[in-house]
C-alpha cells in the first residue's frame, strides 16, 4: 500500500473524493499493538502517516526488540519525528490508544479480516497488495 499511497493521497484524497482510513489488525503480538498505539498517538499530533511509514520502513528492525525496549524504540522514532515527546509518552503511557486498537482489531476481527493489508472500496474488498491502476480502476467505476 505504502508504494501508492501517494498515488493515492494525491487524486483521491486530497480532491475530497476518497477517505482513507487506517484500522490495525493485530497479528504479530506486541509488536503490532505496540507500533499501532504509536500511530494512534503520533495522531494525536497530526503525524499518523509520517509514524506509519517510519513503521512501515523499519519494520526489520521492531523484530529484534520486545518490552520496554519496543516501547523505547516508539519514543525514538517519536523522537525523529519531532512529536511533543512528553505528549507522545504521556498518550503512550494511558492506555487509551491501546484499548482503541484493541477494540478496532476486534471489529475487523468480526468482519472477517484477520490478516492485512485489506482494502475497503464502496464495499468491494480487495486482498493484499494492489497497483494504484487496481485502485483507480476500483475507485473510478463506484464514482
Amino acid at each position: 500500500m505504502l508504494a501508492v499511497e501517494p498515488d493515492i493521497i494525491e487524486n483521491y484524497v486530497r480532491p475530497g473524493r476518497v477517505r482513507l482510513v487506517f484500522r490495525p489488525v493485530l497479528n504479530h503480538g506486541e509488536r503490532s499493538l505496540r507500533t499501532s498505539e504509536a500511530a494512534f498517538c503520533a495522531a494525536q499530533q497530526d503525524q499518523f502517516r509520517p509514524m506509519h511509514q517510519l513503521l512501515f520502513e523499519r519494520q526489520d528492525a521492531l523484530w529484534g526488540v520486545e518490552g520496554a525496549a519496543l516501547r523505547d524504540l516508539m519514543g525514538q522514532y517519536a523522537a525523529e519525528l519531532q512529536l511533543d515527546l512528553p505528549a507522545f509518552n504521556a498518550c503512550m503511557d494511558a492506555g487509551d490508544m491501546q484499548a482503541l486498537v484493541q477494540a478496532l482489531d476486534a471489529e475487523q476481527r468480526s468482519r472477517g479480516i484477520t490478516m492485512q493489508p485489506v482494502f475497503e472500496i464502496n464495499g468491494q474488498r480487495l486482498v493484499g497488495f494492489q497497483s494504484f491502476d487496481v485502485f483507480q480502476r476500483v475507485i473510478d467505476a463506484v464514482e
